[in-house]
């Protein structure tokens, strides 16, 4: 007796949406209730990441692996030390030199005052005031509000009691020990992890499987040196931006300058409140430290020249298109990892959003989170067009289309529209657009297209003929047919040639008694898939038996590679003299043809289809 084991894919939606929002649920708890151990890790992580390329540097020079890893640590550590001892000195000399610049904040304080004091807001303030004491009291207005605070200043008893030492304070404590002993264990970690690098990435890639060994290594690869990189530059536009502002405020002469540097570089981690807080502590330390108010322009002129360069000098030349992150994703991913470990997951929120983002293009289990927090478009254009027109949105899909022809050329707006035909045309057999549905979007394609030919296109070498070429397109019983057609029509306007479609009213009898009264050079067939083979090589089939001199092109667009050559010989068989697969060959074919029609001698079509009928 067995027991049916049924797959996941048989679970009802409602089970499946309830079973990832519990998994979520589970991982956010056990992100939170775990920081003491996942945020040593992570740091460690992205400090592997980051020094990792002066470990193999120094493994290219011969020198020992432990070695190596102990002068980098050693030198990081110095690094750390060396700044975090001055800025502890500048940060103690900072608050007990405070109060002596009392009396310059309440000057400063007082100018303020002054500014707005006697001046349209004072006069704006008083008058509010006043109609504010009529309403409520209905009596005659108080006495102006300057008076009133004058009447009623009464002097203010200020308690002065000092705080009790660092080492006295239990609460301090706590905290103080324990950033000690996550950045030890951060350090001890990140020692190891240098040291056993291969040993640890082969233990990851060994997770996979055999058989997915080969894509597992390119993936860890390529995702490795990717976030190495991308870390490695953050920190080097970090670095630099906090010595730029550090060596700019000294020069300057406002005090603490090695202290502000500092906390620009760390703060700029932040996203977009970063480097807005880095450039408000100097200035408020300027206006609290000097008499006039050039030093605080001054502070401000260098921050807004030091913010041009780094946006958009430094970050454009050192990141490129490394890694990709929207906007939105960072600023969602700040807020989440805030939330889970408060201000140091603020920190490293971007660092980790980068690293998911660049693994989500290797593991397709993370696909989503690239989906999501990833600058790539999560549509492509045509999918986003379509998805516009099903929405009844035609001025967003025609945005879309027009941008795309300005940026580009008509003719890649124009594969996007039949792109967008393609994909109607298999949602529509497949049962997934109703007929309704279609219809709309095949009058949202219509004014696409009415819209596409109206555009300007450049002026043709050649001048117009006076009679050019008459081609003529059937469509035969499919609507959407006969908006390919219509979209072939736009795409030869500038061609020697017009193009006339019949209507998708009439029998097969009715278009070839057309075809025959017209004498066209040409007759256009379109045929999409899928399901539209049969139909175009019945027709073909008609009119070559019915005219067996006049030139067949079939349009049969949208195949996969794999299957055009079968598909253009069965075309070829039913008649057709010239089988396009690409809307380029199309263009390319009609066009030729419509000028072998004007010089008046016989097409290559004409010559097959003669030779053919011989045989």
């Amino acid at each position: 007796m067995t027991v049916a084991n049924p797959s996941t894919r048989d679970w009802p939606a409602s089970v499946l949406v309830a079973t990832r929002l519990m998994s979520l649920a589970v991982l956010c708890a056990a992100l939170y209730w775990a920081q003491a151990v996942l945020v040593p890790l992570v740091l460690a992580a992205l400090l592997t990441f980051l020094l990792s390329p002066l470990v193999t540097r120094l493994d290219r020079l011969r020198v020992p692996r432990v070695v190596g890893v102990l002068l980098v640590m050693s030198l990081a550590g110095g690094l750390i030390g060396g700044v975090g001892y001055v800025v502890a000195g500048q940060l103690r000399s900072f608050a007990t030199e405070l109060p002596i610049h009392r009396q310059n904040i309440r000057a400063k304080i007082r100018q303020a005052i002054e500014f707005t004091r006697g001046g349209a807001i004072e006069h704006v303030q008083d008058t509010i005031e006043d109609i504010s004491d009529v309403v409520e009291q209905g009596t005659d207005p108080a006495p102006p509000a300057r008076e009133r605070r004058r009447d009623d200043d009464e002097p203010l008893r200020v308690t002065i009691e000092e705080s009790p030492a660092l080492l006295g304070n239990p609460q301090w404590l706590g905290p103080l020990f324990g950033a000690v002993g996550t950045l030890g264990l951060t350090l001890l970690l990140a020692i190891f992890m240098l040291v056993k690098r291969e040993d640890l990435r082969d233990r990851l890639v060994s997770l996979s499987g055999r058989s997915s060994l080969v894509v597992a290594t390119k993936a860890f690869a390529d995702a490795g040196a990717r976030i190495s990189r991308y870390l490695v530059m953050q920190f080097v536009v970090n670095a630099s931006m906090g010595v730029a502002v550090g060596v700019g405020l000294y020069f300057i002469g406002v005090q603490y300058a090695a202290l502000w540097g500092l906390a620009a570089g760390v703060l700029r981690y932040i996203p977009y409140v970063g480097p807005w807080a880095a450039a408000l502590l100097p200035i408020t330390v300027s206006l609290v430290t000097t008499p006039g108010w050039e030093q605080v322009a001054m502070v401000i002129g260098m921050f807004i020249v030091l913010e041009l360069l780094s946006n958009n000098v430094m970050e454009p030349l050192l990141y490129g298109h490394s890694v990709g992150l929207s906007e939105l994703a960072v600023i969602v991913a700040s807020i989440f990892w805030t939330w889970l470990w408060g201000p140091i997951g603020l920190v490293i929120a971007t660092p980790i959003t980068a690293c998911l983002v660049v693994l989500s293009t290797h593991v397709p289990a993370l696909d989503a989170i690239g989906r999501l927090l990833g600058e790539r478009p999560a549509l492509k254009p045509h999918e986003t067009v379509y998805q516009r027109l099903l929405a009844c949105d035609v001025d967003e899909a025609d945005a879309i289309v027009t941008r795309c022809m300005n940026e580009q050329s008509l003719d890649e707006a124009l594969q996007i529209v039949l792109d967008v035909v393609l994909a109607l045309k298999r949602d529509l057999q497949a049962g997934r657009v109703s007929a309704e549905d279609g219809e709309l979007v095949l009058s949202g394609v219509r004014d696409l297209l009415a819209e596409l030919g109206t555009a300007d296109r450049p002026e043709p070498e050649e001048p117009a003929p006076q009679h050019p070429a008459l081609l003529m397109g059937v469509p035969g019983r499919d609507p959407i047919d006969a908006v390919v057609l219509e979209l072939v029509r736009v795409l030869l306007r500038g061609e020697p040639l017009t193009l006339e479609v019949l209507s998708t009213d009439l029998m097969v009898g009715e278009a070839l008694s057309a075809i025959e009264a017209k004498a066209p050079a040409a007759v256009v067939v379109p045929s999409l898939p899928p399901a539209g083979l049969a139909p175009a090589r019945q027709l073909c089939m008609r009119v070559h038996a019915r005219i067996p001199a006049l030139p067949l092109v079939a349009a049969r667009l949208g195949d996969p590679e794999s299957e055009l050559g079968d598909r253009a010989a069965l075309l070829t068989t039913a008649g057709c003299a010239e089988v396009a697969t690409s809307l380029n060959a199309v263009k390319t074919t009609l066009g030729r043809i419509a000028r072998t029609a004007l010089r008046g001698a016989p097409t290559t079509g004409t010559a097959r289809a003669a030779s053919g009928q011989g045989r």
